[in-house]
């Protein structure tokens, strides 16, 4: 199949459907765009599970909405009306894509919390996000309410949703992920399914394919993550992009003025005006917080190696690293236990990338889907970024690699 060929099939989901899963073998590592983004979503969390069409298409239209391929999605639903379910919003990590957020490993809460006037909001808490409200309706964030405006609803409170994963009927015919935690119903035939990866709500549309025998149940393909876009070590870093990983009490833009005036490294200083430095990070035992908050910075002086003191790290009880900015290059060093300085990153930007890799990272390292490997990719990508980060004969390996074990060898509950 040429790259055309499979252009071509994937820009339709109608002919997708129609040409089934004999036409799905063998793809080529390349090509299809985004209906390929959104058949790949499918397949892997269907984990080879055999649905018919109708069914089949629930799962395509849930792989568009992960994506926010919306107009794939809509004609998802117009190849197949028979489809048993349809997905309202996800908020999800997609497949083969390393991103901050959604981070829902280890502790995640979800309450669903009513008002008089029967309006519902979602309240979301976990051990990786912090607190936020979203609107049921479209998962878009909103303000937390007013005291006393929204309630939350018992767990035991009697709301009727529909029964879409109904594992005691051997012959329902419809598929439900092991990770797919108890749903929440949320009235008007929709409810809310959590896990690790995400959350997502879907509405059921009294389709055909809700009863079992409507078609042949078969296999759409054993797909690994593939995912079309840049990544996210190839794209530049901005200020919403460290928002998104370390939050916006987690970063800081500063001002010219807010900067050290010994500080003559141009590209240092144009980072830290336009997408901003972590003020905080936490990953495992070690925490980090930047000595250029609070706008204390300015008089600060280089010492005598012309180094300026941009943070520290707390690695362990009475272990102490000292992370150091050349005034003039640019390049970032350590000093830790009395040993240094010594070379710890290219520059203060290679040094933030890596930092912003640790958080993206997260969630594929402990809740990966079946094929990825995000350990391996992670310290693949901060291999690329900084060498030193793969010495682990230097003191600079030493430290990344205390730092790398938050998420390559330890659980998110830090054991």
């Amino acid at each position: 199949m040429t790259r055309d060929d499979l252009d071509t099939l994937f820009s339709s989901p109608a002919g997708l459907l129609a040409a089934g899963p004999a036409a799905l073998r063998g793809l080529p590592a390349t090509g299809g765009g985004a209906g390929r983004e959104a058949w790949a979503q499918a397949v892997t969390i269907l984990g080879g599970a055999e649905v018919p069409r109708a069914e089949f298409a629930s799962w395509l239209h849930f792989g568009a909405k992960v994506l926010g391929h919306d107009a794939y999605a809509d004609l998802v639903a117009a190849a197949e009306p028979g489809m048993p379910w349809r997905t309202v919003w996800a908020w999800w990590r997609p497949v083969g894509a390393y991103r901050a957020k959604p981070n829902l490993s280890g502790d995640c809460s979800v309450e669903v919390h009513e008002a008089p006037d029967g309006r519902l909001l979602l309240k979301l808490w976990s051990q990786w996000t912090h607190e936020r409200w979203l609107d049921p309706a479209t998962g878009e964030p909103v303000p937390a309410p007013a005291g006393g405006e929204f309630t939350e609803r018992p767990y035991d409170a009697p709301v009727e949703g529909p029964v879409l994963f109904d594992p005691d009927a051997e012959d329902h015919g419809l598929h439900q992920p092991d990770t797919w935690e108890e749903p929440v119903a949320l009235g008007g035939g929709r409810v809310l399914f959590v896990e690790p990866r995400g959350l997502v709500v879907l509405e059921h549309t009294g389709g055909a394919g809700d009863e079992a025998g409507d078609g042949e149940a078969v296999a759409w393909g054993g797909g690994g993550p593939w995912f079309a876009g840049p990544t996210a070590a190839e794209a530049p870093l901005d200020a919403a992009r460290l928002e998104e990983a370390f939050d916006a009490d987690g970063m800081v833009l500063l001002t010219p003025d807010q900067l050290p005036e010994a500080l003559t490294h141009a590209p240092t200083r144009e980072l830290a005006v336009t997408a901003g430095l972590p003020t905080w990070f936490a990953a495992g035992v070690a925490t980090f917080r930047l000595a250029w908050a609070g706008g204390t910075a300015s008089g600060m002086e280089p010492d005598g190696d012309g180094l300026l003191h941009l943070g520290t790290f707390e690695l362990g009880y009475a272990d102490t690293g000292r992370v150091l900015v050349h005034a003039r290059t640019g390049a970032v060093s350590m000093v830790r236990g009395g040993e240094g300085p010594f070379p710890f990153a290219r520059d203060t930007e290679t040094f933030v990338r890596v930092l912003e890799a640790v958080y993206r990272f997260m969630g594929a390292c402990w809740n990966g889907y079946p094929g990825e490997d995000g350990a391996r990719d992670f310290l693949r990508e901060t291999a690329a970024l900084e060498p030193l980060t793969a010495d682990g004969d230097s003191p600079a390996g030493d430290v990344w690699a205390h730092l790398f074990a938050a998420i390559t060898e330890l659980s998110p509950w830090g054991f």
